[in-house]
């Protein structure tokens, strides 16, 4: 089993496999795990938008594929 989300993660859409790829942090966590909101810094038509998605759509960012400016910012979480 997968190690479940938390908040403050970094996480793309699991579609997206480029550098113009989502970016988010997760916000909150549901009780089950399944799902998680959002605060997306980066997704074409939601910048700056909470939205709720299922976890099996997403997966983690390591720090290291974004610029610092991106994966250092936690003040939208």
């Amino acid at each position: 089993m997968a190690e479940p989300f938390r908040r403050g993660e970094l996480v793309t859409l699991r579609q997206y496999d480029s550098p113009a790829e989502p970016l988010g942090r997760i916000v909150t966590v549901s009780p089950t795990g399944e799902s998680v909101e959002v605060s997306w810094h980066r997704r074409e038509g939601h910048d700056r938008q909470v939205t709720r998605e299922s976890t099996t759509l997403l997966r983690r960012v390591h720090e290291s594929e974004v610029s610092p400016r991106e994966g250092a910012s936690r003040s939208d979480v």
